[in-house]
């Protein structure tokens, strides 16, 4: 018993620590060993699940833009495309206004020249009537009907070359 340590009482606490020690290497460290190591596996698993999620939604994000950018260039095209079949229906349109107006103008010009036309046989028919009854007047007699118009119309196929 030197220095105040008493051999007896250190070798039975050394051999209860060793015949515990035996029982926690035995039946205590296994279990806490595998709890440890199925926390370990479990915290693994959320940091890869985790991760995988990052990347499924940086995925997603990516399509979504990809699919943004499809619509707004579909978007694109069909208005384009709308308005180019507007100025081709304009086009169209003011072809049609344009053949209308003209057919109009043709139909008029047509109505002018038969109305000059007719208006030309009224007033040679007048000129004629008149210049037989100044004919008449100035030699008092009675010419025929139809050497009066013979007469009128040689005079006025003359005065057209003149």
């Amino acid at each position: 018993m030197g220095l105040g340590i008493n051999v007896w009482m250190f070798v039975s606490q050394l051999v209860s620590f060793l015949i515990l020690f035996l029982v926690l290497q035995r039946w205590g460290f296994p279990i806490l060993i595998k709890t440890l190591d199925n926390r370990a596996h479990t915290i693994q698993e959320g940091v890869e699940n985790a991760e995988r999620a990052r990347k499924e939604l940086a995925d997603a994000q990516q399509r979504i833009e990809g699919l943004m950018l499809q619509a707004r260039q579909e978007a694109q095209q069909t208005l384009a495309q709308a308005i180019k079949a507007g100025e081709h229906l304009r086009t169209e349109i003011e072809q049609e206004a344009r053949d209308r107006a003209r057919q109009i103008v043709d139909q008029a010009e047509q109505r002018i020249q038969q109305e000059v036309a007719q208006a030309r046989i009224e007033l040679r028919e007048q000129v004629a009537n008149l210049a037989i009854l100044a004919a008449e007047h100035v030699i008092g007699t009675n010419l025929d009907t139809a050497t009066n118009r013979r007469l009128v119309s040689e005079f006025v196929a003359q005065s057209r070359g003149l």
